[in-house]
């Protein structure tokens, strides 16, 4: 079963990719001869997606990153980046025995019901508080008490600051330098000649059905190359011999290889991921090797259309003929350095086709590779963290859900669950704003995660003795029926959005609507009558 979505954070896209960046340099280290050459850049591409795109997919074969104390910086840096700079405080959460009996709602709460699944349990911390003890226990989770939250050590307020400007700013910079690049090099391609009556190119192209793309030559060159993403051009050095048709051969068909594979579109992925994580070493050695599997891999296409030694060979020596000396910016482009072309020289040399058996073993290889190291770690496919949880210290009931997979260790409901209670059995302030902030930074601590990772879902909880003070002393009332009266007259459509309540009947000459204030209580009742607009569109409707 897989669960997808799409808002991972950055962070973790960053610590994600470098495990796959890790995983995949051994797989190369170790199979590099053993494997079709097409298969390292596929999972070099599937780093890519890891790095670029937010997506979350878990799968009972994903790897498990443990959510131990060890990822506590991690969970830091995604709110520094994220933007939630606010200084991080601990709390130690300290709970009742387990033993708490599920409550039930009244018949005042109707919006409740249709939000939470029926076989959620509803906690009330009144309930709690009736079958325990007056002498509160710890209670451990995983080995570990809950008063040990006030161990973890923070980052400094100012240095929580620091991080989004430092990482901002490098990103600009590496933007920067690589289009620096890119336009001095395109600059130097504006100097060329298009090759329009060369019989060999033109039948290289019409037989590999390329016969739409343009050849250029230029003098500020010295190796082919390809360049553009939409509409690309192949790009021949004047300096070589076009009379040497075999030359001429192996090299423009190995940069329509590269055009049909389109490495040029994985090469501007590669430098997107360069300018996100600039700051990630793993990365620019990525970008190394991509380049290099690129070409081995495009090498490799091109040999399976020769079928005899010989020509193998010969196409080695044109590969060899056209080699560079020197560092270029190879992301830039496809190119021959020297050094990479010896290394695929001694490749070309030993190479042997792929049996039926290793392309089997090749593509599985692929598929358990993505759904193994691609996805996220595995989470709950219910999005909801607590139960509905009520005390009665406070007004506000509040139910938890997650945003994104979360990889939640032992009794991580009842954690979350008690986390919350405390929090709105200690509450004075019966602002839920604040409450919200208390219990997102305390589930943060708990499960070592950035404190966006949780959605809150909020309703008043008020007994009936409380509500029916509360309608009193703004003139409202109940008739035997149990119809609502809004100063003696009859309430034909009763409207509590944030009280969680609502009735209608056919009769009655008012509609109303109760506004409250952010604390939930009623500030202001808003009526309509016949003659308004939305009380005759409803009495139509």
């Amino acid at each position: 079963m897989l669960h997808l979505r799409m808002n991972m954070p950055f962070a973790l896209m960053a610590f994600y990719g470098s495990l796959m960046i890790i995983i995949v340099l051994l797989f190369r280290a170790f199979l590099k001869d053993k494997l079709p050459k097409f298969v390292f850049p596929i999972l070099w591409c599937v780093v890519l997606l890891r790095l670029l795109v937010p997506f979350s997919l878990s799968s009972p074969l994903s790897i498990k990153i443990s959510d131990s104390s060890q990822l506590s910086m991690l969970s830091e840096f995604i709110n520094a980046i994220s933007g939630d700079i606010s200084s991080a405080t601990a709390y130690s959460v300290t709970t009742y025995e387990d033993t708490i009996t599920a409550g039930n709602i009244g018949v005042d709460h109707p919006d409740i019901s249709e939000d939470i699944p029926e076989d959620t349990p509803i906690y009330q911390y009144s309930d709690v508080i009736e079958t325990q003890s007056e002498t509160p226990i710890t209670i451990t989770y995983a080995g570990t008490a809950s008063s040990a939250m006030g161990d973890i050590r923070f980052l400094p307020f100012n240095t929580l600051i620091l991080i989004p400007i430092i990482y901002f700013a490098g990103a600009l910079i590496t933007l920067v330098i690589l289009l620096l690049q890119r336009v001095h090099y395109i600059s130097r391609l504006k100097n060329r000649l298009l090759i329009e009556h060369n019989e060999t190119i033109n039948n290289i192209l019409r037989e590999m059905d390329m016969g739409h793309i343009l050849v250029f030559t230029n003098d500020e060159i010295a190796s082919p190359l390809v360049c553009g993403l939409f509409s690309p051009r192949i790009y021949l050095p004047t300096r070589m011999d076009f009379g040497n048709t075999e030359l001429l051969g192996h090299i423009l068909t190995h940069e329509v290889m590269h055009i049909r594979r389109k490495d040029n579109w994985i090469k501007t992925a590669m430098l997107a991921v360069l300018i996100l994580n600039w700051f990630n070493p793993l990365v620019w050695l990525m970008s190394k090797y991509l380049s290099s599997d690129l070409e081995t891999a495009c090498d490799e296409a091109v040999l399976m259309h020769y079928h005899d030694e010989e020509t193998r060979k010969s196409y080695a020596y044109s590969l060899l003929a056209m080699a560079i000396t020197g560092n270029r910016p190879t992301l830039l482009y496809s190119a021959f350095s020297k050094t990479e072309v010896e290394k695929r020289i001694k490749s070309i040399v030993h190479y042997k086709k792929a049996s039926a058996f290793l392309l089997i073993f090749s593509v599985a290889f692929i598929l358990s590779s993505a759904v193994v190291f691609a996805t996220g770690p595995q989470a709950p496919f219910s999005s909801y963290l607590t139960s509905y949880c009520a005390s009665s210290s406070c007004r506000w009931g509040v139910q938890v859900s997650i945003t994104r997979d979360i990889l939640l260790s032992k009794n991580a409901h009842k954690r979350a669950d008690y986390i919350v209670l405390d929090t709105l059995r200690t509450d004075t302030t019966n602002d839920p704003e604040l409450i919200e902030n208390r219990i997102r930074q305390a589930l943060a601590n708990e499960f070592k995660v950035e404190t966006g990772a949780f959605d809150f879902s909020f309703s008043l909880c008020l007994d009936d003795e409380e509500r029916d003070k509360e309608w009193e002393e703004w003139n409202l009332t109940k008739d035997a029926h149990g119809y609502f009266l809004y100063k003696g007259e009859p309430v034909r459509v009763y409207i509590d959005e944030d009280g969680g309540y609502y009735q209608s009947r056919e009769e009655g000459s008012i509609d109303i609507t109760v506004q409250r204030d952010k604390y939930g209580y009623i500030s202001r009742i808003v009526e309509l009558r016949e003659g308004d607009s939305d009380f005759d569109r409803r009495t139509r409707e």
